[in-house]
């Protein structure tokens, strides 16, 4: 009898530190990055060390879980809002979005309903881009950046050409590097950022095709390993170490993130525990967090600056 009452006891004590393990799992990353040696940059300098962040959809976890940790560092970051969804389940509403603002973040556009801008006709495109921006200002909103839905229309002259006439600067997709002349880039040839190649042709990088990289693809490509999702974001990050030198910043890493919760394993969902490793890496070694509102475009010299 006295050992069938220390099986249930130890299999209570079992139960109990497994539910344990289990939910702390759930929050937080299962190893701590503390203890791992990323390669640091060669340049040390915090004035060139510069990390742009932006997130996509206006989902609530960005409001509920990732805001409170950009707030712990200080770190300002660009909320990309889709106007005609912030009554759906799961998202931010007009309440959360102007506690957004008034704590000093960056609210641009994302469309009206998020659809794939390549398909549209004038009217609708109109609709998704023009529109977004009359509805974030009747919320009292002046937004100038606008973000791609799908990553897709930064190389349409149509879509361009609307995105053009409503705001100042666009960011689309596909590199962790932006760089601030449009000259770096080894595949798309470019000696400045100016719209529209001397054949009339779009260039790959301009003021409305800022480059960036969802994160999102790079913790599916890791299979959600946590070891492998933070050395990568440590890769992209110190990849401007390179081009950066003596004060002078010619490339910044923009980096998205589209819904940051506690939960594992979904794509297009970052764990709230990883994000607050990943945050805590850029204040612990000293990069400037930036938002798109830092991005400014200088007319006569066809390039890019941060102020």
């Amino acid at each position: 009898m006295e050992c069938n009452e220390w099986r249930v006891q130890a299999l209570l004590v079992f139960a109990v530190a497994l539910f344990t393990v289990t939910m702390t799992a759930f929050f937080l990353p299962a190893i701590s990055y503390s203890q791992l040696s990323p390669t640091q940059p060669s340049n040390n300098n915090a004035n060139t060390k510069v990390v742009i962040l932006s997130f996509d959809d206006n989902r609530k976890g960005d409001f509920t879980y990732a805001k409170p940790i950009l707030d712990k560092y200080g770190f300002k970051a660009t909320f990309f809002i889709i106007c005609g969804k912030t009554t759906d389940k799961g998202a931010m509403n007009w309440q959360d979005i102007a506690a957004m603002q008034r704590d000093g973040m960056d609210i641009e556009s994302h469309t009206m309903t998020h659809k794939h801008l390549n398909h549209l006709s004038a009217s609708a495109l109109n609709f998704e881009i023009a529109g977004s921006k009359q509805c974030l200002a009747n919320h009292g909103y002046n937004v100038t950046s606008f973000a791609y839905p799908y990553d897709e229309g930064a190389d349409n002259v149509t879509v361009v050409n609307t995105v053009a006439k409503n705001y100042e600067v666009a960011r689309s997709g596909s590199e962790p590097l932006m760089f601030l002349h449009c000259n770096g880039f080894k595949n798309h040839p470019q000696t400045d950022c100016r719209t529209y190649l001397p054949d009339g042709k779009l260039s790959y990088a301009n003021k409305y095709a800022i480059r960036s990289l969802s994160f999102d693809r790079y913790e599916i490509k890791d299979l959600f390993n946590n070891s492998t999702m933070f050395s990568d974001f440590v890769k992209i990050v110190n990849s401007q170490s390179k081009y950066n030198n003596g004060g002078t910043i010619s490339a910044v890493p923009l980096v998205t993130f589209h819904n940051v919760r506690p939960v594992n394993n979904v794509p297009y969902t970052t764990n709230v525990g990883v994000f607050a490793e990943l945050m805590k890496y850029l204040h612990d070694n000293g990069y400037k967090v930036l938002d798109m509102a830092n991005l400014r475009y200088d007319t006569k010299g066809n390039t890019l600056h941060i102020v």
